[in-house]
């Protein structure tokens, strides 16, 4: 998707993963170039990088498909929280606990540096 400003957005909706997990990744790739970027979360082992890559491999994808080939950098990237599961299991004394499965939203927009 493309904005007015030849920005290009990528999604990753529904992400099972907490978003307080997510974001140290995201805090170390922000405003890196895209080449920066891939490089270190191909070596990070963490799951949240996984999906960043993912997110940040489709906004790549999608600039080379509007046109946008030149030196890409993130612009902004951004986790939001996404509908908790809510999930139980038996505890002691007839009681019930409670487990929240967490899930986020992953928001990737990159764009060519802009000229002076």
């Amino acid at each position: 998707m493309q904005s007015k400003e030849g920005n290009v957005k990528s999604i990753y909706k529904y992400a099972r993963i907490s978003p307080k997990k997510v974001m140290p990744v995201l805090n170390m790739v922000r405003g890196k170039s895209v080449d920066a970027a891939t490089n270190f979360l191909k070596f990070d082992t963490t799951k949240a990088s996984k999906m960043v890559l993912k997110t940040l491999n489709s906004a790549i994808a999608n600039a080379k498909q509007s046109g946008n080939v030149g030196s890409l950098f993130i612009k902004k990237i951004t986790v939001d929280t996404a509908p908790t599961a809510k999930r139980g299991r038996p505890a002691s004394r007839s009681h019930y606990s409670r487990i929240l499965k967490r899930s986020a939203h992953i928001t990737v927009v990159v764009g060519g540096e802009e000229k002076k």
